[in-house]
């Protein structure tokens, strides 16, 4: 995934959250083009973060201010540098 205006990491994932749960999750924001969760190479396990990007940059921005809360954890979501 390239640098993309519409991208965000997301931090503090459950273990229990998959793609479709994040991409279903921030879809009620607006059109998530990709989710992806990072896993450790060698067990597959996800590794607590990942990223997404929206097809609306703006939308991205309105996401990071808000609080956000997927299968009970509170999860960051930060602009990609």
């Amino acid at each position: 995934m390239d640098l993309d205006p519409g991208k965000l990491f997301i931090g503090g994932i459950s273990w229990d959250t998959d793609e479709e749960r994040l991409k279903k999750y921030f879809g009620n924001y607006g059109d998530v083009v990709e989710a992806v969760i990072m896993r450790d190479r060698a067990t597959g396990r996800a590794r607590g973060f990942g990223f997404i990007v929206f097809a609306v940059p703006e939308i991205a921005e309105r996401v990071t201010r808000e609080k956000h809360t997927i299968h009970g954890r509170s999860v960051s979501c930060y602009k990609e540098q």
